[in-house]
């Protein structure tokens, strides 16, 4: 962390703002409830809660979902009566909410109806912050990322309690940026692929013990990228924290390197995937150092005896996995799905590479022989891993399909699907 970063964040003021209201409509439908979140110095220093009556009838829906009832706001200020409080305390801020496309177009049609002027602040989304820091999460609500984070958020769906954890999620996320050695107020809104949560870019002169200590105390799976002039890609290692060691990568980083890429992974598997893809790119002596290292930590085989087809192992983020197709065994060739709640998206995808038949069968070159059979000796040597073949997978019934995957799951939880959080 820079002081320089620090600084820069902790003169920026913010105001975080939610909206409840009757429905979607910016037309037709009204606000009913409004939060307001102030942010001075990395603090939250004050809040505003406003409950409004719409002058319609709030849907039963709305209702249910928000627990404001018709009564709640009968004797509530009309919105012509309080705009000029939330104007005020909104100031000049950057307004910051969890979806701005829907939150700040939606107050700025009330200041259209009311021929006020419109609010022209600098806007921060959480929602779109998220895609970048976190490219792969699917699920990207916010009691979701509350939960990830362990951000307490009491209230969903009223506008106070989402402003505040919004507000907490932002702060969260700044911390990450000053940790990230954030520069310019702009990176905040177009990171472009340089403060992404599971990675570290580093260059060599930057490098220290530090760095080095946080990454290998973590007990986490990494890959470690690294590259010279140009981005050429001089190496690339898969490391596992449970088998191999320390000085397996620290050989590497007394090479000849400019710049290194570290990226936690969910599980080392994925990791030797990636080393797979990059492993014709990679100078010949450089991968043969690599791959000889990794023979020596594990259990190799010349010749395995595994049938396989799928292999699923855990994401980073919990309650999201990853599988490999044995017939497409690159990391783009990936699915990432939830589970529970993407059982026919899992189904759907094994179909396809069950019934996929190229017209033209292409071998794998000569030299990813040598990967693909320490995979397949990898795979036989850990039972931490869930490798499904065609001949136990029940396709032809959807019902025994998702019974077969829910006792995969099931049978596998503890020792495979380990508790992990950010």
């Amino acid at each position: 962390m820079s002081q320089e970063s620090l600084e820069l964040m902790k003169d920026l003021n913010f105001c975080v703002i939610d909206l409840e209201t009757t429905g979607g409509n910016l037309k037709y439908d009204k606000i009913i409830e409004i939060g307001l979140v102030r942010v001075r110095n990395l603090e939250i220093t004050d809040t505003k809660e406003i409950l409004i009556n719409p002058e319609i009838p709030i849907p039963q829906f709305v209702q249910k979902l928000t627990s404001i009832s018709q009564d709640d706001i009968k004797n509530s200020a009309v919105i012509e009566d309080v705009i000029d409080d939330i104007t005020k305390f909104i100031g000049d801020d950057i307004l910051v909410a969890h979806n701005t496309s829907f939150d700040i177009p939606f107050l700025n049609s009330v200041m259209k109806r009311l021929k006020k002027p419109l609010l022209k602040n600098k806007v921060l989304c959480t929602n779109v912050m998220t895609k970048y820091l976190i490219p792969e999460m699917m699920n990207s609500n916010l009691p979701h990322l509350c939960r990830l984070f362990n951000i307490s958020h009491e209230r969903a769906h009223r506008a106070l309690s989402d402003a505040r954890s919004t507000a907490k999620l932002l702060l969260h996320y700044i911390d990450i940026f000053i940790e990230k050695d954030i520069r310019k107020i702009n990176q905040l809104y177009y990171p472009r692929n340089k403060f992404e949560l599971d990675h570290i870019h580093i260059k060599k002169s930057e490098l220290n013990k530090d760095i080095l200590n946080k990454v290998f105390d973590s007990g986490h799976a990494f890959t470690f990228s690294f590259k010279g002039k140009q981005g050429v890609l001089l190496n690339f290692i898969p490391y596992d924290p449970n088998t191999m060691k320390r000085e397996d990568i620290e050989t590497f980083l007394e090479s000849d390197w400019q710049r290194v890429t570290i990226k936690i992974v969910g599980h080392f598997f994925q990791g030797l995937v990636q080393f797979k893809d990059y492993f014709l790119n990679i100078p010949k002596e450089e991968r043969e150092q690599t791959l000889e290292v990794l023979k020596k930590r594990f259990k190799y085989k010349d010749e395995s005896s595994l049938a396989w087809d799928f292999v699923i192992s855990p994401h980073i983020v919990d309650d999201q996995y990853i599988i490999f197709s044995e017939k497409k065994l690159t990391y783009r060739g990936k699915l990432i799905f939830k589970y529970p709640g993407h059982e026919r998206k899992l189904e759907q995808y094994i179909k396809s590479q069950v019934k996929k038949t190229p017209k033209k069968k292409f071998l794998p070159h000569a030299e990813h022989n040598q990967v693909l059979s320490f995979i397949n000796s990898y795979l036989e040597n850990n039972e931490d891993l869930t490798c499904l073949a065609k001949k136990d997978i029940p396709l032809h019934n959807p019902k025994y399909f998702e019974e077969f995957i829910k006792e995969c799951f099931q049978n596998n939880r503890e020792k495979y699907f380990p508790d992990f959080h950010f």
